[in-house]
């Protein structure tokens, strides 16, 4: 038997594949599009004309419109709301435009089952009141809110929250009042995943007490925070400031990601289970005796696993401070080093040392890093990488049996 009885013939060229598809599989592409360029393929062929109004996800953006169309994009919206087939389902609703008032467009998704909404608002007199209906919206699973800074402070009633199958919650911090963001977690008892964007206006304390909570990214801590989240796996804190009022029990957690890294005793201890962590030195105090305190605070990640550490290594105490962290976590397996930094001038990373350090420097042990298997490296600046790769091969017994990978950034 030939070979040819193998292979399917080429496909033609004048058979259109994908018109004959599927209608659900037709509208399942579909939803990847926005709402304006999904009604937009009605002029396809006649195939096409009507699938539009039974897209599930409804999308629409300020850039899908002509900076003329902008003003009349509430009614060119209740426009199509009014064309989509009204048996339709709506999993997904997203909507980002200025001084548009979406309540309509909240009711007619909570009508039809709405799963996921994505909402980016502007300040506008008539906003107010759609919280009423999208906090008393028990079909939601996801929900992202974003604000602008011209947002009063806006308190929600209680009778107005049932969100029992929420999993998923990202929202802007400022726009509640205290008491509205307590009911409002405390009525969330199924989230998963949970992620705080706080502005610099926000001065409440904030309390997440979250059974099924897994995940939990806070964009900074500008104000008083306990957490009490049994099976928290992941934790992200992009600022630390207000870090000595900062509380959790978190005994389950395994990823800690720190922004600006900063010395807090009685959050670190409570955190010393992570297996992964990563932190910034991009931006370091200024003096020693801060340098040492933070110092002090890598005894209580001895437990890591894999580390991820974003470098500015032409910062005078960076690559002393790695190399201190690193001697405390001699279970290290995995380090993942990155600096966006490209200077091609020699590289020599104890030239700025005072005398405080380098007297310091002296009563370093020399501890090898035994474990250590992989490492990642996102550096840019060429002698900055082989200078840091030949320090690291100086402590691992066994260099030669560590993988070394290197990538762009952009990429992991």
């Amino acid at each position: 038997m030939g070979d040819h009885h193998l292979h399917s013939p080429p496909p033609s060229p004048d058979v259109d594949y994908i018109s004959n598809l599927h209608d659900s599989l037709l509208l399942h592409i579909l939803c990847f599009l926005s709402t304006h360029d999904s009604v937009r393929t009605s002029v396809l062929a006649r195939r096409w004309r009507s699938l539009w109004a039974s897209v599930p996800t409804i999308v629409f953006d300020y850039y899908d419109f002509h900076p003329e169309a902008v003003s009349r994009a509430d009614e060119i919206i209740h426009q199509f709301v009014a064309s989509r087939r009204n048996s339709s389902a709506v999993f997904s609703l997203s909507i980002n435009l200025s001084h548009v008032c979406p309540g309509a467009w909240i009711d007619y998704a909570k009508s039809h089952g709405v799963q996921s909404v994505a909402l980016c608002l502007c300040y506008y007199p008539l906003q107010s009141p759609i919280f009423d209906t999208l906090f008393n919206c028990p079909s939601l699973v996801v929900l992202n809110l974003q604000f602008d800074e011209d947002w009063p402070r806006v308190d929600i009633p209680p009778e107005c929250i049932a969100l029992s199958n929420l999993k998923t919650l990202s929202l802007t911090l400022g726009v509640f009042s205290e008491e509205s963001m307590r009911m409002l977690l405390a009525c969330c008892l199924n989230l998963q995943d949970l992620r705080l964007d706080l502005t610099e206006c926000y001065d409440a304390a904030i309390e997440i007490a979250l059974p099924k909570l897994r995940t939990l990214l806070l964009t900074s801590t500008l104000s008083k925070t306990h957490i009490n989240c049994p099976i928290l796996e992941s934790l992200c804190i992009g600022g630390s400031s207000f870090l000595e009022e900062f509380h959790a029990y978190v005994p389950s957690l395994f990823y800690l990601h720190f922004g600006p890294l900063r010395w807090c005793h009685p959050l670190f201890s409570s955190l010393c289970n992570a297996a992964e962590l990563g932190i910034s030195l991009v931006s370091l105090p200024a003096d020693l005796e801060e340098h040492l305190s933070i110092i002090e605070s890598f005894k209580f990640f001895h437990k890591i696993q894999k580390f991820k550490v974003h470098l500015h290594l032409r910062y005078e105490f960076t690559m002393q401070l790695l190399f201190l962290f690193l001697l405390e976590i001699p279970d290290l397996h995995t380090l993942h080093l990155m600096d966006e930094t490209y200077e091609e001038e020699p590289f020599s990373p104890f030239s700025l040392i005072d005398d405080g350090w380098r007297e310091f420097l002296q009563i370093m042990p020399s501890r090898s890093f035994n474990n250590l298997k992989l490492v990642l490296v996102q550096i840019q600046s060429e002698s900055a990488r082989s200078t840091i790769l030949e320090m690291l091969s100086e402590k691992v017994q066994e260099w030669d049996r560590v993988v070394v990978r290197y990538s762009e950034f952009g990429g992991e």
